[in-house]
């Protein structure tokens, strides 16, 4: 192989390491992203669940006044 095909090689190379290191740390951050997101959503969920338990009347039959 000629020196010029091995410098492009390693230089290539080079990229491509980079490429996988920043995609990589945009894996890493999406993921972090993904738990927070989670989180946040089941907290909202509980506290939904507890404004319907909470906040809503109950479904009761009663007669109508008249009876």
């Amino acid at each position: 192989m000629s020196e010029e095909r091995i410098e492009k090689l390693e230089i290539d190379l080079a990229h491509a390491n980079h490429a996988i290191d920043e995609l990589n740390a945009v894996v890493i951050e999406q993921g972090r992203q993904i738990d927070r997101l989670t989180r946040r959503l089941l907290e909202m969920t509980d506290q939904i669940e507890e404004l319907i338990e909470v906040g809503l009347p109950q479904h009761r039959i009663d007669k109508p006044p008249h009876y």
